[in-house]
Order: C-alpha cells, then structure tokens, then sequence
C-alpha cells in the first residue's frame, strides 16, 4: 500500500504539541481560494515551474513526449500527459520540479522515525496534514497504528471533508486533531470551496463523541470568513463539542501566491489585505462572547503567543 506525500517537515513547533515531524498528503477535496498549498490539491503529483531559475538547454523540450513544451521552456498544461515526470528527470537546473512522491508503509515510518528522540525528550510526534489526510483511510490508519505501536504521539490536521466510515478505523491511533469551519453557512461554504460543509460539520460531530481531543480553527479571509455572523455561528457549534477547549482563529496570509504561478495558475486573492490585529481581536471578542459561557475560548497567535482570550 502507497500513499502521495507531498512533503515533509522536520522539528515543527506549531502543528501540535511538542518537537513534531508534519508529513503533508498529497490530494484534497476542496478548492479554497486562499490555500496557501495549492500544490497539494491534486491527488497526484505536480510539476512546479520556475523560469527564472532555467538556463536553456531545451533538453526538457526534447524529452518531452506530449511536446507540451515550447521553445521558451514553458509548459503548456493543457498538453501535458497525466502522471509524466520526463520534464522533471532531465532539469538538473531545477526550473521544473516534481511535487509528490509515493511512500510505502514502511518508507513513511522509516522517515518519521529518524526524529523520535526529540519526540521522546519534547513530548512531540508526527502531524499528518494536507491536503487532506482523512481521504487516505486505511493508508492513514496503517501509519497511525505504526507509529502508537512506536509511541510515537499522532495528530491530525484536516477540512473533515471525507465519508466517516473511509477513516474511523484510524481513530483508536490518534491522539489529537485540529479541524478547520472555514464557514457556517452551507451555500456560503459551497461557494467559496466547492463543497457543502455538511459532511465537514457531521464528521466534526462524531470524532468529538468518539473522544478525539479537538481543536477548531477558521481561517480569517478578507470577504470569504471576517464576518461577526460566520465567527459567531462557529462559536455556537463549538460550544457543543465536549473535546473542544480552543477556537483558533487563523490569520489570512498571501505566503502562497508563488506556488500558484508555479503551477501555472491564478491566485484570485491578489492585493487582499491581511487582517490587522485590532480585527483579529474583534473576532476573537465576538467567539468568546460565546464560548466563554461553556469553558471554552478563542485565540489568535501573534509572536507565538496566544492572543484574544
């Protein structure tokens, strides 16, 4: 059994608790316009080009067996034969690049394995993020269990957008998760993502009575999810959750709009503004007008410290 890894991530201090290894699946069901990793979305692998970095050989064009590229060294996508990474091989220049490589089982163990005295001395382990790791059922459910058997902590990053029953046989072997409503409104999120949040919000609700400790988050986009209506709905369906304590709201950041020329695509968000501290602390207000009444709280992250509660 494989699974596409997108990347991963050494000593990251932000994905869960402790010294953690985040290993990043390739594939994702939903479209947010705003994703910052919009070469995970694709369950395949992606070409990445950067033409600044080309010197001009043409031995990409001559490998190429769609003669998707031109003489000016660019990919023409709408040529490019699904699964080739012919362009890829031959670029000792690294102008094109292969996103997305195959892991068995134990390849992905022996990667997050290297790591595990500073999981042991930290209190740390290994994120599985995304794209969208809850699509990866019985793959996700195979690590998990390898890596508790190891006593190695699990957590999971995740939209929720995937059928219960593909991924509840992983749930004995997580430890923890953080789980995105990036919008309350069904038709809102629909629009925004391309998919309903009902699935999202039902999983939500299940992993929350099987035990899971959870931790919701909301990304705050400029005219996507910054409103007091969205934030207050959210605040309303956490107060609900027994396993959740924290509501972080996640600043908007444009950290990502290279990738997406990269992949030879369009970033829609071009020239939004970041959301200032003085709104993060409005939003974060309104949650815990809320959350508060049920022992629970919002935050945002500024300087690694929690702010707003």
């Amino acid at each position: 059994m494989t699974g596409y890894i997108h990347s991963m991530e050494s000593m990251g201090l932000v994905d869960g608790p402790g010294v953690r290894a985040v290993v990043f699946l390739q594939g994702c069901p939903l479209r947010c316009p705003w994703c910052a990793n919009p070469e995970s979305q694709s369950y395949h692998h992606e070409i990445t080009e950067y033409p600044s970095k080309c010197i001009g050989c043409g031995l990409c064009m001559e490998r190429c067996p769609g003669q998707a590229i031109g003489e000016d060294g660019r990919i023409d996508r709408s040529f490019c034969p699904d699964e080739c990474t012919e362009c890829t091989d031959i670029c000792y220049a690294e102008a094109k690049k292969q996103v997305g490589k195959e892991y068995t089982i134990d390849e992905l163990f022996e990667e997050i394995n290297k790591d595990k005295i500073f999981y042991d001395i930290k209190g740390g382990g290994v994120t599985f993020s995304g794209g969208e790791p809850l699509t990866y059922g019985a793959y996700l459910e195979q690590i998990a269990r390898k890596c508790r058997e190891n006593r190695i902590d699990v957590c999971i990053e995740s939209c929720g957008y995937s059928p219960f029953d593909s991924f509840k046989e992983a749930l004995p072997y997580i430890n923890s998760m953080f789980m995105d409503i990036k919008i309350i409104d069904p038709q809102k999120h629909e629009e925004a993502t391309g998919r309903s949040n009902q699935l999202i919000l039902d999983n939500i609700r299940r992993i929350s009575e099987y035990g899971v400790p959870l931790t919701i988050r909301t990304p705050i986009v400029p005219g996507y999810t910054d409103t007091e209506e969205n934030i207050r709905g959210i605040a309303e369906f956490v107060s609900g959750l027994d396993t959740v304590t924290e509501y972080e709201l996640l600043r908007y950041h444009n950290f990502g709009e290279s990738k997406y020329a990269a992949l030879g695509k369009t970033y829609d968000l071009k020239g939004v503004e970041l959301p200032s501290d003085e709104e993060m602390l409005e939003l974060t207000g309104i949650a815990n007008t809320v959350l508060n009444k049920h022992g629970k709280y919002s935050f945002f992250m500024k300087d690694n410290k929690k702010e707003g509660i």
